[in-house]
């Protein structure tokens, strides 16, 4: 199953708002006061040119109702507002739309609409409805299971460098769900999602590196990984990293701490314009 850790409030990742230039200079107004959180300046500039029909502006005032900056927090709003800007074929309202559909914030949840409008985001290159519309097709929900297509929407998005699909991506291969089995093809893509901090791609991986399944057993490497992992408080990690350290040296073990403590995750997917946190 897609991680949906994220979905108790929707989407508890980066906010997308774009700015285009605009021939009222309302929108580009609405984001220099959003980037101030002066939501009341960004609501009043935004407002102004959603009205006119300009479908960033309906976007971002969409994710204003929808987090509750600056005004009430109102999902009929939000959903209203987001729907506008979606059916001008703005690809972020168009996700944000099927998401809040799956989910049944602020309207009725369906599955089937749902899927329609991650269908229209991810055929504009949009990697979270890729993924998105590929966990539908792994789970069956909206539309009839189907694990090829589940696979090819995940790569999509592996591709763009989403950590969730290459997560999965690896699960599905190495399970041989709608590929053949290859745990070499499974832990290639663990590892690109662990190295930007998936969680479970980490402890996956470090169980991978443990037994010496897809590549070379190198318990140290499987060490590394489970303590990154267990900084993240996965359970899984903590426990079989618990159970190899006896296997290991002090030495090896104060070494690959060390290194734990001092790693950075390296993003690779390609960041959208103005990611606004």
């Amino acid at each position: 199953m897609l991680d949906r850790a994220r979905g108790a409030l929707l989407w508890t990742g980066a906010v997308w708002l774009w700015t285009v230039p605009v021939l009222f200079g309302d929108t580009a107004a609405g984001m220099r006061a959003f980037r101030q959180k002066d939501y009341p300046t960004a609501y009043r500039e935004w407002r102004a040119a959603a009205d006119q029909g300009q479908a960033e502006a309906q976007y971002n005032l969409g994710i204003l109702y929808l987090k509750g900056l600056g005004l009430a927090r109102d999902l009929d709003e939000a959903f209203r507002w987001l729907r506008l800007a979606a059916d001008q074929g703005q690809a972020d309202a168009q996700f944000q739309v099927g998401l809040m559909l799956e989910k049944g914030v602020g309207v009725r949840q369906n599955y089937g609409e749902a899927q329609l409008f991650f269908a229209l985001a991810a055929a504009r290159g949009d990697s979270e409805a890729e993924a998105y519309l590929a966990a539908q097709y792994e789970e069956g929900l909206g539309v009839p299971k189907d694990l090829v297509r589940a696979v090819h929407w995940y790569k999509l998005a592996a591709d763009q460098g989403l950590p969730d699909a290459q997560y999965h991506l690896g699960l599905l291969a190495e399970r041989g769900r709608g590929v053949p089995r290859d745990f070499a093809e499974a832990t290639k893509w663990y590892a690109r999602a662990a190295d930007q901090g998936h969680v479970q791609a980490q402890s996956r991986l470090g169980s991978c590196y443990a037994v010496g399944k897809g590549v070379d057993k190198d318990q140290v490497r499987a060490y590394f990984w489970l303590t990154l992992a267990s900084k993240q408080h996965d359970k899984d990690a903590e426990k079989q990293r618990s159970e190899l350290a006896p296997q290991l040296s002090p030495d090896d073990i104060t070494k690959t701490e060390l290194f734990a403590a001092a790693w950075k995750p390296k993003p690779t997917q390609v960041p959208k314009p103005t990611a606004v946190h």
